[in-house]
């Protein structure tokens, strides 16, 4: 089974926040389409309650990982996707695609026809930051979109105050070897770093 555990918060009612999420979230529908093993599961750190992601998708679980005492978003983010594989008993052999929700994927997505076409891998990622991206191995990896198996995911170290969460999924896939590891040249995934604003360039 394919699970795509699509990453939201919401919080000072921001309508450009907002939108992003109708965007990001309608697209990845869009593409999944009526997969025959796919699941898409939004979660959103703020506390149960209701929300609009109730009316745009019938599986949202909501955490309160927000409240988690750091400065460091990947903590909470990393965290939101372990409960969901706990509350989901998402399975050591399921595979895990980890998305931001305010992120818009393309038609054409490399990542995506892999992941929905030909999933003979361990992981499917784009090595690198989203500033500087790259076609080998190495310690960093873009997680606005990102593949791997469960059993691995778990594995992911925590990430310290001052360390990037990108770093523990890129060093996680040490565990994995070369041949079940694909590098897309391009994620095919739109992203705005910044969440105040639109400015999206394509990674």
């Amino acid at each position: 089974m394919i699970y795509f555990i699509v990453t939201t918060s919401l919080f000072n009612n921001c309508p450009i926040r907002q939108s992003q999420y109708v965007q990001g979230i309608t697209k990845l529908k869009e593409i999944v389409g009526n997969h025959p093993n796919a699941s898409i599961i939004i979660v959103e750190n703020n506390g149960q309650r209701a929300t609009f992601l109730d009316a745009l998708h019938p599986e949202v679980y909501y955490t309160r990982n927000n409240s988690i005492k750091t400065g460091n978003k990947g903590i909470k983010e990393l965290q939101d996707v372990r409960d969901c594989i706990e509350h989901y008993k998402i399975q050591d052999g399921d595979f895990i695609v980890k998305m931001t929700g305010r992120y818009i994927l393309d038609d054409d997505s490399e990542f995506m026809d892999v992941v929905l076409n030909n999933l003979n891998y361990d992981s499917i990622l784009r090595y690198g930051s989203f500033m500087k991206p790259c076609d080998y191995k190495m310690y960093d990896s873009i997680t606005g979109l990102i593949g791997m198996t469960c059993k691995y995911v778990k594995q992911i170290v925590r990430p310290t105050e001052h360390q990037c969460v990108e770093w523990m999924w890129a060093k996680a896939t040490e565990l994995i070897a070369d041949e079940k590891i694909h590098i897309v040249k391009q994620l095919g995934i739109n992203i705005a770093p910044n969440p105040d604003c639109n400015n999206y360039f394509k990674v």
